[in-house]
């Protein structure tokens, strides 16, 4: 597993980052971790979602906040700097089953959770909750021969901003329980928090390897 820290300026081009791997993937037999931090504000909304129904088109032309679509599936998500995002892709394996990927995904969270002291657990489908708040989403897609699964982590967020931009969702995990998104949602700040991106970076590379094993990082020698 090559696990790469690499932020593009805005979520558009991180997104096409991730694309443009998971095409080779299958071809060069690349299973790659990447990390990166959301820029400026942006929703990204799941393959499959239709805009109407989740973005309030008006707010965010107002506002300046780019619309998206990722290739992967899952819900709307608001980007901002403060948030922390994983990629990972490998070549599709045989099985078409979705919840290994989740799982890895889930078990990575958790651990750079648990480097700061806080408990998460699998919610919903894909989620990591503390508590019965959403910390964590994570979404996949099997294109192009690979498996592509995104994932987020809530360091630090603008609820208010979130509130003007996404509608509700028009399906929501049940533990949701009809929430908006500031009584939902929580982030490692509002925990009490209040590591840097330099300490939180290396705690997201022990939980890779934790996660993964042995692994080669961008930029060290093996």
């Amino acid at each position: 597993m090559e696990i790469v820290f690499q932020s593009a300026p805005t979520v558009a081009g991180n997104l096409a980052i991730d694309n443009a791997v998971a095409r080779t993937a299958w071809g060069t037999g690349l299973h790659r971790l990447r990390f990166w931090w959301g820029g400026p504000p942006a929703v990204v909304m799941g393959s499959s979602e239709r805009p109407e129904q989740v973005v309030d088109a008006e707010a965010c032309a107002r506002l300046g906040v780019d619309v998206l679509k990722r290739s992967t599936g899952g819900g709307s998500v608001l980007q901002t700097g403060g948030v922390l995002n994983y990629s990972l892709i490998t070549p599709a394996p045989v099985s078409l089953d979705p919840k290994p990927g989740f799982r890895q995904g889930i078990d990575l969270i958790c651990a750079i959770l648990a480097a700061f002291g806080v408990v998460g657990r699998p919610a919903g489908t894909s989620d990591v909750a503390v508590g019965d708040r959403k910390i964590s989403g994570n979404a996949q897609a099997r294109r192009w021969k690979a498996v592509l699964v995104h994932g987020t982590l809530l360091v630090d967020f603008d609820h208010d901003l979130a509130d003007a931009v996404l509608k509700h969702p028009p399906r929501e995990p049940a533990y949701r329980r009809e929430r908006n998104h500031r009584d939902f949602l929580v982030t490692l700040r509002s925990l009490g928090v209040n590591a840097d991106r330099s300490a939180i970076e290396r705690a997201a590379l022990n939980a890779a390897r934790q996660a993964f094993g042995p692994t080669q990082v961008a930029g060290e020698s093996a």
